[in-house]
């Protein structure tokens, strides 16, 4: 006879979701207690503040965060939302480099962080993301040069790259994006 105890398992890929955004939490709020009081145990994360999941696979496809003063970082966990589509991270004060762990987000369409204290290279591993349309990063302090690689993001829509710290020249190869609508490079260092 089989007798069942306790309470069914949530599948793993729903809790790797919810590791992933307590994670992520943590870093984008220097670890405030009192910031995002809806992201506890209490409530499914489906419910939690900014953030939606598909119906279907009740995974996060969208994270919608603007205008606070956290001031933290973008953790690592971010490339294990692995059903994200959209990402709107405006105007929450953050620092520190975007995450290369970026690059495993295959589902991705929309990134907006702009408004931030973002700074470093844009990583490479975003060329995996290549089913975005939308990336805005305006009013950062990115730093390097303008990456030939968004060339080849041939989805691509709108790039806003503008008042950051890039270098050097305008890559040829974004002439490839023959679906661009809106290139925004203005207030850099580019020739």
């Amino acid at each position: 006879m089989l007798v069942y105890m306790g309470s069914p398992a949530k599948p793993l890929s729903s809790e790797t979701d919810e590791i992933a955004l307590l994670a992520l939490k943590d870093k984008l709020t220097n670890s405030d207690p009192h910031a995002l009081p809806s992201w506890n145990q209490s409530l499914h994360f489906c419910e939690w503040q900014g953030v939606t999941c598909s119906r279907r696979h009740m995974r996060v496809s969208s994270l919608q965060l603007q205008n606070q003063y956290w001031g933290g970082t973008l953790a690592s966990s971010l490339g294990n939302l692995t059903f994200l589509r959209e990402i709107n991270l405006t105007n929450i004060y953050l620092h520190g480099e975007i995450p290369r762990e970026i690059g495993r987000l295959k589902r991705l369409k929309i990134l907006d962080l702009r408004n931030n204290n973002l700074g470093g290279h844009i990583p490479v591993e975003m060329i995996n993301c290549s089913s975005l349309e939308v990336i805005i990063l305006l009013y950062n302090n990115l730093t390097g040069k303008v990456p030939s690689w968004f060339g080849s993001m041939v989805q691509l829509t709108q790039l806003g790259l503008a008042a950051n710290g890039f270098v050097g020249n305008i890559p040829p190869s974004l002439g490839n994006l023959s679906s661009l609508q809106k290139l925004s490079l203005s207030q850099n260092h580019l020739e």
